[in-house]
């Protein structure tokens, strides 16, 4: 087992006839998880670059209605397809994967950094387009691995970063719920403490 799959291995029980094969080797998760993770990296890309990750802004409504929108395909296809009404393929897996994927980070910042008594005006996203474009970035991405067009190395990449920004996010929205100390550097204990968690399932399992 390589790094990739190591890693893939402590979130998702991969399913060989259900993941991605680039290169002659298969991604560490299934088609789902590979949408989710890379729609969770490039969301956190998009944050670091524009610099957003304090961001506090409740969303417009138009662009709530959306990212909540984002999450429904991948309910129905995995609720549906779990329960035999119909069978998922590679393409509905890897797109539902990556709508749901590439929305969840900003509602998990936005529960991090929402403050009752602040002001809270700095946006996550400036307008629906920046959505769009993080969204339509996952997407097209996940079409070319569903293409097969791509690399093992650089798309297994993506996935674990965005196995460790999940649970960064996750750690990240429970320290600054629960901390009275602003001042701590709350991104490094959340990376810090998501490699640790990874790295510990990884080993148990």
């Amino acid at each position: 087992m390589n790094i990739f799959n190591f890693f893939g291995s402590a979130v998702c029980h991969q399913m060989a006839e259900r993941s991605f094969i680039l290169g002659g080797m298969t991604l560490p998760v299934c088609a789902r998880c590979t949408g989710i993770y890379s729609g969770i990296f490039f969301s956190m890309v998009f944050f670091l670059i524009f610099r957003r990750l304090d961001g506090n802004c409740p969303y417009s409504t138009k662009g709530l209605i959306m990212g909540t929108f984002a999450f429904i395909p991948i309910s129905i296809d995995g609720f549906f397809s779990y329960m035999g009404f119909w069978e998922s393929n590679q393409l509905m897996r890897v797109v539902t994967g990556a709508l749901a994927g590439s929305s969840l980070i900003g509602f998990l910042l936005l529960g991090a950094n929402f403050d009752v008594k602040a002001e809270n005006a700095k946006p996550i996203f400036r307008g629906e387009k920046e959505q769009l474009l993080v969204i339509s970035s996952t997407l097209a991405w996940g079409i070319l691995i569903w293409m097969n067009v791509g690399s093992y190395l650089i798309s297994s990449a993506i996935i674990v970063f965005g196995v460790l920004c999940f649970w960064a996010n996750i750690i990240y929205l429970i320290l600054k719920n629960l901390a009275t100390n602003k001042s701590i550097p709350f991104w490094l204990l959340s990376f810090g403490g998501s490699f640790i968690i990874v790295l510990s399932i990884g080993v148990l399992r």
